[in-house]
């Protein structure tokens, strides 16, 4: 049977590899929406339906006329208030105003899996404890506290209408294609670059701060789980459950490399002394899923995918 599929910030990172890996399967539908702020629609394959809207702007009805009942809706658009082009303001109409529009929409149409991306940032926690489901959001920024306002009226629409949902706390995401214009470059972007161009990789503080990496294809393959399980209504996180410091990725960045290449420390910042790594036991306890890429691997597809760029 043909599927149909809804993908907000389709054109954005995860986006673009999700709809690449839901093309595989013949008599797909794809409708990609995205306004581009900091994704590029060029890098999505044309057999995607392309909208190019802003989630913050679409009111309910204009949801119902763009949504099928039975879809499939991955919800993946956010502002982010680290993006070079974002503020408080397009925060809170993108990832409250309008999240809240398109679940209800979503709810009254009769959408049969609606998964949304929340984060990290929903828990507010710098560690040193392992974010668990279990633990109380304690959210420090606007987007993380924009995120933890979705989830909860996911809850109210299933309440309410009985729609079906899943919710995946995403960790650190890495991967080929990471970056368009107007989005926030990640550490392994930015040293990748610096390396490109003959330059030291930059650590800033003493580079023992940790984080929870997964490789975009663990991503993928997670978020299609939360999309065709007959489980619903559950909220997990996408990690790995493994920490790794800023000065062991940036040294496993080199070896990728085949290079060698000196790390320059500058001065501390927000993260210094932090720790944030996410329990998934959730995850693979109730959908079977874990992390296989290794660091070495996932790095290996990132180098070899910036030489292509440079």
């Amino acid at each position: 049977m043909n599927k149909r599929y809804v993908i907000t910030g389709a054109a954005g990172f995860i986006g673009l590899h999700l709809c690449q890996e839901l093309l595989k399967t013949p008599g797909t539908t794809v409708v990609g929406i995205d306004n581009e702020r900091s994704g590029d629609w060029s890098r999505v394959s044309p057999l995607v339906e392309q909208h190019k809207l802003d989630v913050g702007e679409l009111t309910a009805d204009d949801w119902k006329r763009l949504l099928m009942p039975g879809d499939v809706v991955f919800h993946l658009a956010a502002e982010k208030y680290n993006s070079s082009k974002s503020t408080p303001e397009k925060v809170l109409s993108c990832n409250v105003m309008g999240t809240e529009q398109m679940i209800r929409a979503a709810a009254e149409v009769g959408v049969s899996r609606f998964v949304f991306t929340s984060s990290l940032y929903s828990y507010g926690s710098m560690g040193p404890d392992t974010m668990s489901e279990t633990d109380v959001l304690k959210p420090k920024t606007i987007y993380g506290a924009s995120k933890a306002v979705a989830e909860d009226f996911l809850r109210v629409y299933n309440k309410s209408h009985g729609l079906s949902y899943n919710v995946a706390r995403l960790f650190f995401i890495y991967g080929p294609n990471q970056y368009a214009d107007g989005g926030y470059k990640s550490v392994i972007q930015v040293n990748y670059e610096r390396i490109l161009n003959n330059e030291t990789p930059v650590i800033f503080g003493d580079g023992e701060q940790e984080l929870d990496y997964v490789f975009i294809a663990d991503c993928i393959e997670a978020l299609l789980l939360l999309s065709k399980s007959s489980i619903d209504c559950e909220t997990v996180n996408v990690a790995s459950g493994r920490g790794l410091t800023i000065n062991k990725l940036t040294n496993i960045m080199i070896d990728v490399t085949g290079q060698t290449a000196e790390i320059t420390y500058g001065p501390l910042d927000w993260t210094a002394n932090s720790k944030r790594v996410g329990n998934p036991s959730r995850m693979e306890a109730i959908f079977d899923w874990k992390t296989t890429t290794t660091m070495e691997d996932g790095l290996s597809e990132v180098w070899r995918w910036m030489r292509t760029q440079s």
